[in-house]
C-alpha cells in the first residue's frame, strides 16, 4: 500500500508540468480571441463613427449650398472630426476620428443640381497588430448627396 501511495504521489508531482503547459496554450489561445472580439468591436465603432461623420459633412455642405453661404474643404473636414447636435448647436468632437483625412469632389462646379461626394479614411491600428503580423488597415466611407 505504501508503494501504491509513493507511485501516486510520484504521477501527481508529473502531472503539475503538464498543467502549467496547458494553461500557457489555453491562454495564449483565450488572449487572442479575447483581444481579437476587442478589437473587432473597435473596428465595427469606429467604421460607423465614420460613416456618421462623412454623411453629417455631406449634409452640411449641401444645406450650406442651399441657404447660400456654401463650403469649403476645410469646413468639411471640421464636420468630419466634430459633430453638432442639431437641437441646441453644442458641438463635441468625435472619439477615435482624430486622425482621419477627408476630401469632396463634384461632378460640375459645386452649384445647384451637381452631385457631391465626401470621401473619408482613417487608419486602424489593432492591439494584437504586431504579435499577428498584420499591417495597419484603413477603413473608408463615402457620402454622395445632390446640392439644391
Amino acid at each position: 500500500m505504501v508503494a501504491r501511495f509513493r507511485s501516486w504521489h510520484r504521477d501527481r508531482q508529473a502531472m503539475d508540468g503538464y498543467t502549467l503547459v496547458e494553461f500557457a496554450i489555453a491562454s495564449i489561445i483565450f488572449l487572442t480571441l479575447t483581444l481579437g472580439g476587442i478589437d473587432l468591436g473597435r473596428a465595427v465603432y469606429l467604421n460607423h463613427q465614420l460613416h456618421s461623420a462623412v454623411r453629417d459633412a455631406a449634409r452640411e455642405a449641401k444645406v450650406g449650398t442651399a441657404n447660400g453661404y456654401g463650403f469649403s474643404n476645410g469646413t468639411i473636414h471640421h464636420r468630419v472630426l466634430v459633430a453638432k447636435n442639431l437641437i441646441d448647436g453644442d458641438e463635441f468632437t468625435r472619439l477615435g476620428l482624430g486622425s482621419t483625412t477627408s476630401s469632396y469632389s463634384c461632378t460640375g462646379s459645386c452649384t445647384t443640381g451637381d452631385s457631391l461626394t465626401v470621401n473619408g479614411s482613417l487608419p486602424f491600428s489593432l492591439v494584437l497588430q504586431d504579435f499577428l503580423g498584420i499591417p495597419t488597415l484603413t477603413l473608408s466611407a463615402s457620402a454622395t448627396v445632390t446640392l439644391e
